[in-house]
């Protein structure tokens, strides 16, 4: 038995709170996955021309974005959800009833779209997490596929918001927490576990195959389903309460590719050593 496949989250996880990461030691250990025919994985909440930014070689890797919304292998598309255009509009009035909720963007296939009120600066740093986004001056008017709203309101009542709108959604969408504040209003049982096991499907990939890493509860679902799932050391309680395997570091820390690299330098004592 041999891990086939590495799955990560970004934000708390792979990169630093700078958006940095340690590139030339990441570089030599894809180019270890790759020898060894592992499927190297990203799978973010966030925008898809986010992902590949940070990667040298995107056009040979799997990028699950929007939270399991919107799937590309080697610059093809795989799979993309889409919320229909009746209760788009309906959930652009819910999410306008709450003053709470700071910011919200909502997620194209094509691009990301801000209410022209947003201001420049907002709208400058939520371009680090949506490349492709533009200002429009009502959200019923995008013309795009809808994926997903991304939403923040401050950290300490984001649960509270998110089951909140839970309750007065319509039951095909699903408010999913993602740290810092984040809420995502994501299709119902479109999450990265799902498109974990579409991978998995492709690939003919086994759970006891599969290392993943996250921090956050939208991590929860591919962790769980990963033989070796592992949640940062900076990750939330709750996750790690769940999974149990903790990595030793947090993501400031390299402490991913502290893992991955302890897996190579020993795969079947690594394998033995982490298996549940």
């Amino acid at each position: 038995m041999a891990i086939k496949m590495i799955v990560t989250d970004l934000d708390g996880t792979f990169y630093h709170q700078d958006l940095t990461y340690d590139k030339k030691r990441f570089n030599r250990l894809y180019k270890q996955m790759e020898e060894n025919d592992i499927h190297f994985v990203v799978a973010s909440g966030n925008q898809y021309y986010q992902l590949i930014s940070f990667f040298d070689n995107p056009e040979r890797m799997t990028f699950v974005s929007e939270n399991g919304g919107y799937i590309v292998d080697k610059g093809k598309e795989l799979f993309s959800v889409e919320i229909k255009k009746d209760i788009y509009h309906s959930i652009v009035d819910v999410i306008n009833h709450y003053p709470e909720i700071s910011v919200k963007i909502i997620c194209g296939k094509k691009s990301a779209y801000a209410p022209s009120e947003m201001d420049e600066k907002t709208f400058q740093f939520f371009e680090n997490y949506f490349p492709v986004m533009e200002k429009i001056n009502d959200l019923h008017d995008v013309d795009d596929q809808i994926i997903k709203f991304s939403l923040m309101c401050d950290e300490d009542i984001a649960d509270e918001i998110a089951i909140a709108l839970s309750q007065v959604m319509d039951e095909s969408l699903t408010a999913v927490t993602s740290g810092h504040g984040c809420i995502d209003l994501i299709v119902t049982g479109v999450h990265k576990g799902n498109a974990l096991k579409t991978l998995m499907n492709m690939w003919n990939i086994k759970e006891d195959e599969i290392m993943a890493f996250g921090d956050a509860r939208n991590d929860l679902e591919m962790l769980q389903i990963a033989r070796y799932g592992f949640v940062m050391a900076n990750g939330t309680d709750e996750l790690k309460e769940k999974i149990g395997k903790v990595v030793p570091f947090s993501n400031e820390e390299d402490g991913e590719l502290e893992v991955i690299e302890e897996y190579f330098l020993d795969p079947n004592g690594f394998l033995e050593k982490y298996k549940r």
